[in-house]
């Protein structure tokens, strides 16, 4: 998992191909972001896409672990912050098994909590179980991000 400011997307480039897409398709479109439609938009076809989504923030405890195993994740917070839960897989239980139709297992267990703020973004990988959407500070508030997909 790697977590850290859009300023310094470019430090990462060098990890793959698909990450390089990605990271940059968010820093070329970070000013017109805010103003994106909720969808999916095409960066490489099933290689790399955005998924732009918005929400309110819940309670750690209304948030499910989950994780991938085709893709990695980008998540980018556009506006507002949230808090992802984190785990390495071999620390969580799985209770709904892999369904490779749509790229997700569930898992429970207990991980750390780390705080994704407005203009961050984060790097999940095949084996870190996330819980994302979770309330970063007081209350609740709404959130708007980008997650890119990443063929792994």
């Amino acid at each position: 998992m790697v977590i850290d400011d859009l300023s310094n997307a470019s430090k990462y480039y060098g990890m793959s191909s698909h990450v390089t897409k990605g990271l940059q398709w968010l820093e070329l479109h970070r000013h017109e972001l805010s103003k994106m439609e909720n969808g999916r938009y095409e960066i490489d076809g099933e290689n790399v896409y955005a998924i732009v989504n918005s929400y309110d923030t819940k309670p750690v405890g209304d948030c499910g672990w989950e994780a991938h195993i085709r893709y990695c994740d980008i998540h980018y917070s556009v506006s507002g912050s949230e808090r992802i839960g984190y785990s390495h897989r071999s620390h969580m239980l799985e209770i709904q098994e892999y369904n490779p139709d749509k790229d997700y297992a569930l898992y429970t267990g207990a991980g750390d909590w780390l705080t994704v703020r407005e203009g961050s973004f984060c790097l999940l990988l095949p084996e870190d179980i996330h819980a994302p959407g979770a309330i970063a500070g007081e209350h609740s508030t709404h959130l708007k991000k980008v997650v890119i997909k990443l063929l792994a």
